[in-house]
């Protein structure tokens, strides 16, 4: 099965089947139970509507179901005793027919699948969810058990849940499941990972965010074994509270502390995000045609050993040997493992923008260099997104995004999600700005690719912020010089402001030209806080290839440990899942970012490519979701249940039958509407990709 599952429809399958699974072990809780304390159980299903398949004792297995096949057979036997059901109410006439069936020999329980896999049920004589007036006279009924009895039953299948998912946790960490490391990959700019100082270091830009190669030990305090706990922690951390990251950092004699607050991200669909990517490893792993490492013969399955010929370790010691070189171009070394056999490979890093200012209005950080900010290229357009249809071609420049000009990425996002109406969309190409109408984002995108426009100097906007607000520059400006010395791209601006002397009070002329207009000079007081955004600005090593995750195996040495760790992992998810729902009520996390079985499906179906653990690990997180929403107290589920039954032990008698009625129609409704919004959107992000 393990081969089997890298099979994309293979693992598809194995999860819905997975899927199925915890359905049927989750109603399999509540129907032994009510066995067990003897209740009658008419029907043991698994999904909804009509059956397809059904099966009873003593009438086999059928197409279809056998309730009236088994009604009609009670009830010949009973006329050719002479017993008539007329005149009977309801509940007498099941009564009757169930015992002659049973004298018969047919089956009490009609085991049944139907059409609609979406779920499951256990029907009992004398509980109709929707119907709480239908009580039954039968000894055997619901209604007629006592209360604690009916809490058994209601909470078996949250119980059996908890079971098989623990029994998942134990068996996947007996075979290993591997996770992101808790060490820093990249930080995003603008995300408080990276504008975030350490604390005790406040200002000082050599401590201004997280760093690649930083390795995250405690969160709150405590300790952490991998870079979920981080995700988690910063994800659904209460907003505006912050999430103390405890990191041991190259060089630094001790540990250092990172009070990051997260903040929701519109390209996450507001999910609260510190901007922490996972770290990779240097051993190649995707190298795409045309590129120049691909050019340079780098395949899949080597590694980067060096950077100008000075050996690197890992990816953080790499990309601090790339800002060594203070943007310069910087020869690497990839070496075949099997071979031994090497390549090199040019570098010219280009500006990683670590520093930060506001925005015109002065409320949104922003990427920056000395307060200037570089345009937004579009890298590609989506066939029919509306982008494509205004006309928006790759290699623009956006010169305006609605009520903004020259926005940054993340205006453009913002602007793009904001569900205010058509957007005015004007371009930079061939040299001149050209409007080109009005775009109407769909689903909150414009169909569009960005990134930071950094292969001529030419500046998106000037921030009140910087040294050269004074000059009165336009947006879209461009340089050409740097103290008389030419400049074509960013890189040769921030290597040019870099070089400048070291007199913290000198000037700098920079010429630039007027969107067509004759050039002209302009002053930049580079001062001594310039020059220290100026050392730590940093340069972005990046490469036209992939390198495979840095992970980290969690394996069990024996069962208790697995047991342990299991304990856990279901400890966490639990706690995690009902962050999240309290989350939702209080507005901080978006109903878009809940999946349904649709997303769950696709989600489980590729984690389950990775192997056989990485499968029976996800099934447990599911198992452990059903669980926690099953049991809260919404009517209809099982918490909603048990609410209703401490009522009737608290007050000696049931709700009424009107109001758990309306309030169960009620609930219905909200779900059914639920199911479909997030089943919309799940397939819109299957299609979407």
């Amino acid at each position: 099965m393990p081969d089997l599952l890298s099979n994309p429809k293979f693992a598809v399958a194995a999860f819905i089947f997975g899927f199925g699974f915890l359905i049927f072990v989750h109603e399999m809780g509540h129907f032994l139970v009510a066995k067990a304390v003897g209740i009658r159980a008419t029907q043991f299903a698994i999904g909804f509507g009509h059956a397809l398949l059904s099966f009873r004792k003593g009438m086999g297995l059928r197409i279809g179901g056998t309730e009236k096949a088994y009604w009609e057979q009670a009830a010949a036997a009973l006329a050719e005793e002479g017993v008539s059901l007329e005149g009977l109410t309801d509940h007498q006439k099941t009564q009757k027919i169930n015992e002659k069936a049973d004298a018969l020999g047919l089956g009490e329980t009609e085991y049944r699948l139907n059409w609609m896999p979406l779920g499951g049920y256990v029907k009992m004589l004398g509980q109709e969810d929707l119907d709480p007036a239908a009580q039954s006279d039968d000894p055997r009924s619901f209604n007629r058990r006592p209360v604690w009895a009916r809490m058994l039953v209601i909470s078996a299948g949250v119980v059996m849940n908890l079971i098989f998912a623990l029994i998942f946790f134990i068996v996947a960490f007996s075979m290993g499941v591997s996770f992101d490391a808790p060490v820093v990959g990249e930080t995003t700019p603008l995300k408080p990972a990276s504008l975030t100082y350490a604390a005790g270091h406040e200002g000082d830009p050599a401590y201004r965010g997280l760093r690649p190669g930083d390795r995250v030990t405690h969160v709150n305090g405590g300790p952490i074994q991998d870079l979920t706990e981080v995700r988690i922690a910063t994800a659904l951390g209460k907003a505006g509270t912050p999430v103390e990251l405890t990191v041991d950092r190259a060089g630094e004699p001790a540990a250092l502390t990172y009070a990051v607050t997260a903040r929701a991200d519109v390209r996450q669909e507001g999910m609260l995000s510190a901007g922490i990517l996972p770290a990779t490893t240097l051993n190649v792993w995707v190298v795409p045609q045309d590129s120049p490492q691909a050019d340079a013969g780098v395949v899949p399955g080597m590694t980067l050993t060096a950077v100008d010929h000075r050996p690197v370790a890992d990816y953080g010691a790499y990309v601090q040997a790339v800002n060594q070189a203070g943007g310069q171009q910087v020869t690497l070394t990839f070496r075949d493992r099997e071979t031994g056999n090497e390549i090199l490979s040019p570098l010219n890093p280009v500006p990683a923008f670590r520093t930060a200012g506001l925005s015109a209005g002065g409320d949104t950080p922003q990427v920056e260099l000395l307060g200037l900010t570089p345009p937004v290229e579009i890298s590609f357009v989506a066939e029919g997104s509306p982008a494509e249809e205004l006309g928006i071609a790759a290699g623009d420049l956006l010169a305006r995004v609605g009520d903004r000009s020259w926005p940054t990425v993340e205006e453009v996002f913002t602007a793009a999600s904001s569900g205010n109406g058509p957007l005015a969309v004007s371009v930079f190409r061939d040299g001149e700005t050209r409007d080109l109408g009005e775009a109407t984002p769909r689903s909150g995108r414009l169909g569009i690719g960005l990134v930071r426009h950094t292969q001529t100097a030419r500046i998106g906007r000037v921030l009140t912020t910087s040294p050269l607000a004074a000059a009165n520059l336009p947006d879209g400006s461009r340089v050409v010089a740097v103290n008389d010395t030419a400049v074509t791209d960013w890189a040769g601006l921030q290597r040019s402001l870099t070089a400048t002397p070291a007199n913290a009070s000198a000037t700098l002329a920079v010429e630039l030209n007027l969107a067509g207009q004759p050039v002209e000079p302009a002053t930049l007081s580079l001062g001594a806080e310039a020059r220290a955004a100026l050392a730590h600005a940093g340069w972005e090593p990046r490469l036209d290839l992939g390198f495979r995750p840095l992970r980290i195996e969690r394996i069990a040495a024996n069962p208790w440990e697995a047991t342990t760790i299991g304990f856990e992992k279901s400890r966490q998810f639990i706690q995690q899942t009902y962050i999240t729902l309290l989350r939702l009520f209080q507005g901080s996390v978006g109903v878009k970012n809940l999946r349904g079985p649709v997303g769950i499906v696709d989600q489980g179906a590729k984690i389950a490519r990775e192997g056989f653990a990485y499968y029976l690990f996800f099934l447990a997180l599911i198992s452990v979701n059903l669980a926690v929403f099953n049991f809260l107290p919404f009517p209809i589920l099982d918490g909603g249940h048990m609410v209703f039954l401490t009522y009737e032990k608290l007050t000696g008698k049931p709700a009424s039958p009107t109001v758990q009625t309306a309030l169960s129609l009620l609930a219905l409704a909200f779900l059914a509407c639920m199911f479909v919004y997030i089943t919309f959107n799940d397939i819109s992000r299957l299609i979407a990709g």
